[in-house]
């Protein structure tokens, strides 16, 4: 099990030593219960009740100190009451995110320390560190961060997860009268080890991003980014949505990653994956159009063109939203469609083409919610002698008061890795906010 590090302790023993620290505070809490039922059947395997009991905790509270001061925690922990559900270990958990933040009261600037999420300009990283938000004049704004890299599960044959130790970096930014926004950013993660027995290297990468809105009608976003280790670009992504009509919106999206390039430098130089040859690369171009007859119904139409070195595929289809009695009842229909050769797909008896189907419906009250979703896979070629892969889910829940609620799930379905499947879950959520004085909000 995860256990939260010595430097993760810092802002909540902070918090406890700030006298008077919470005589404003404002706190929400967010918590919920899982119990799940599974049973996995195989041709020539035993049975398996797969039964994990899984807590997710979250608060947030604000207000505290002089009133710009805010804490925000979460994350879960998992026990297997039966047969183990995931990995070899029994128990299971970890710290999301926890951090203090202060924000200042000019130049919409705020510092943060703990563990957190960042995500400024071509980066996106977990750490445990620090960071720093400010506006400058003319228009400039800037940000940095700094700490260690937050450690998941390890590779496969390898004894680290890949991850360097340090991670560090910032992004400096110009907008333009809400019309436009260009970014440079950059990063640099340290002591990254040494894997399949190739040697350390650290992963830089630097890179640009943009924003820009000429008219409400018309929006523009994207980021380039460049690798200054294996010298490439790593990674190409920009979206464009256009609203020529009240309620028709277009949207394009273009993307490429050159793996040797766009995967952490570790990874690059990892044999197994064979992403050290730089001809390895993967592209998608693709639109949508979704159309709003009524705020009651809406279709939405989109394509998707993939290129990579292995062949090519394109993903197309539809979908229809519906709602009925003021939106306590939504449905919807759904199909998409795969063409691929099978050198696009990846296993031992791969189908690359297939189509998809769904058909969903919920309900809403004040007292209680159902849904019922059934998804239907209809393979093109045989997938271990099976033609598709089905599943129908049923939801049940009821509101014991306005913040709590209790619910469950019941699924069956066939598929080719499992002759049937059988899983369902038990449900408490609770959702509160209180005052300081512990009164409701």
């Amino acid at each position: 099990m995860k256990i939260p590090s010595a430097r993760l302790m810092i802002p909540a023993c902070f918090l406890l030593a700030l006298p008077g620290a919470t005589l404003s505070a404002e706190i929400s809490v967010d918590a919920t219960s899982i119990v799940r039922f599974e049973q996995r059947a195989d041709t020539g395997v035993s049975k398996k009740d797969i039964i994990p009991a899984t807590q997710f905790f979250g608060l947030d509270a604000a207000k505290l100190a002089d009133g710009n001061l805010s804490l925000h925690l979460y994350g879960w922990g998992r026990g297997d009451l039966a047969d183990k559900s995931y990995n070899n270990d029994q128990f299971d958990g970890s710290l999301t995110y926890g951090y203090l933040q202060y924000r200042f009261k000019a130049a919409n600037a705020d510092v943060r320390a703990g563990r957190f999420f960042v995500h400024e300009g071509i980066v996106n990283e977990q750490i445990d560190g620090a960071s720093f938000r400010t506006d400058l004049p003319l228009g400039f704004g800037f940000s940095a961060f700094g700490g260690a890299n937050v450690h998941t599960q390890n590779l496969y044959n390898e004894n680290s997860d890949g991850k360097g130790d340090g991670n560090f970096g910032g992004r400096l930014n110009y907008r333009y009268r809400g019309v436009l926004e260009l970014g440079v950013s950059g990063q640099y993660e340290t002591n990254a080890p040494t894997l399949n027995n190739y040697p350390t290297v650290n992963h830089r990468t630097v890179g640009g991003d943009v924003w820009f809105s000429p008219h409400r009608s018309v929006e523009l976003m994207g980021h380039t980014s460049y690798n200054t280790v294996t010298k490439g670009v790593a990674e190409n992504s920009y979206l464009m949505n256009v609203k020529p009509l009240q309620h028709l919106v277009l949207t394009g999206e273009y993307n490429q990653h050159r793996e040797r390039n766009y995967f952490y430098t570790w990874a690059s130089f990892y044999k197994t994956l064979d992403l050290n040859n730089s001809n390895n690369r993967s592209s998608s171009i693709g639109g949508s159009a979704s159309y709003e007859f009524t705020k009651a119904f809406e279709v939405v139409a989109d394509y998707k063109h993939y290129t990579r070195e292995t062949g090519n595929a394109d993903r197309y289809g539809a979908d229809i939203k519906m709602s009925f009695l003021d939106n306590s009842v939504r449905s919807g229909l759904g199909y998409h469609y795969l063409r691929a050769g099978k050198e696009f797909a990846i296993g031992d008896s791969p189908s690359a083409s297939y189509h998809a189907l769904r058909a969903y419906v919920m309900h809403d009250t004040k007292t209680y919610f159902a849904a019922v979703d059934v998804l239907d896979y209809i393979f093109k070629d045989k997938v271990y002698n099976e033609r598709s892969a089905w599943e129908a889910m049923a939801s049940l829940g009821y509101h014991l008061t306005p913040a709590l609620a209790v619910s469950g799930d019941f699924s069956y379905g066939r598929n080719p890795q499992f002759t049937e499947e059988i899983k369902g879950l038990v449900r408490l959520t609770y959702n509160m906010t209180f005052d300081s004085k512990g009164g409701k909000k």
